[in-house]
């Protein structure tokens, strides 16, 4: 995988400086509730697309887990 020009990567470092999780993993649901909050003052109608790669996860448990996070976070508003 390229990391750089001229610099590739063949493996995820073992003890990485940031990690890629889930919604609500990294954030709690008081912060998204807060930043859906602030996306809704500007545009009510605006999508909100969820980009999965947590690898702690498959493909729909990290979808259904990111999705109820969010939920939960617009349930709040």
């Amino acid at each position: 995988m390229p990391t750089g020009y001229g610099f590739w990567c063949n493996a995820w470092p073992e003890n990485p400086a940031w990690k890629f999780v889930a919604v609500g993993l990294g954030n709690d649901v008081p912060f998204w509730t807060e930043f859906l909050g602030a996306l809704a003052e500007i545009d009510p109608d605006m999508a909100v697309n969820i980009e999965h790669e947590d690898a702690a996860y498959s493909q729909t448990e990290g979808l259904a887990l990111a999705a109820k996070n969010l939920h939960s976070a617009a349930a709040a508003l």
